[in-house]
């Protein structure tokens, strides 16, 4: 997450009612596949909430399962728009979000991304830091994986 070093990467993924077809693809529940990637990832169902976070993302995040699983993207990455009054995916700014956009674009014709340039205003106490990004998508067993490299 922000703060973290270029090296580090976060991955999450876009999935909804194709979790069932990816377990049947690879023959292994897609929480206990996740749990064995050595990157941290995190899923996003069809109804933009996040589904399962590996140790290494919620490690990276802060945070604990209970405080990611069925909340907004926004919420868990700190979005500083997810604290309008809108919430998460229902302002003006996401309109043109770029890692919304990306993930969604990927989720609906396969079509993947790699090092996509994208920023997030996270919300911090002394106030919002804007932290860049490249971002990659690509779908496999109709499970959208996006990659995230901080710069910053």
């Amino acid at each position: 997450m922000p703060g973290t070093r270029e090296s580090e990467e976060i991955s999450h993924g876009l999935c909804g009612k194709c979790a069932v077809h990816f377990l049947a693809d690879i023959g292994v529940p897609l929480a206990e596949f996740i749990e064995s990637l050595e990157t941290p990832v995190v899923t996003i169902t069809d109804d933009n909430r996040v589904g399962i976070a590996n140790a290494h993302a919620r490690k990276l995040l802060g945070k604990k399962i209970g405080k990611i699983t069925g909340e907004s993207p926004g919420d868990v990455f700190e979005c500083e728009y997810a604290l309008l009054p809108e919430g998460c995916g229902h302002t003006v700014h996401c309109s043109g979000c770029v890692i919304r956009n990306t993930v969604a674009d990927t989720n609906k014709t396969g079509t993947a991304h790699k090092d996509v340039p994208a920023f997030l205003n996270h919300n911090e106490p002394e106030g919002a830091r804007k932290v860049d990004m490249l971002i990659s998508t690509e779908k496999k067993g109709g499970v959208v994986f996006l990659t995230t490299k901080y710069l910053d």
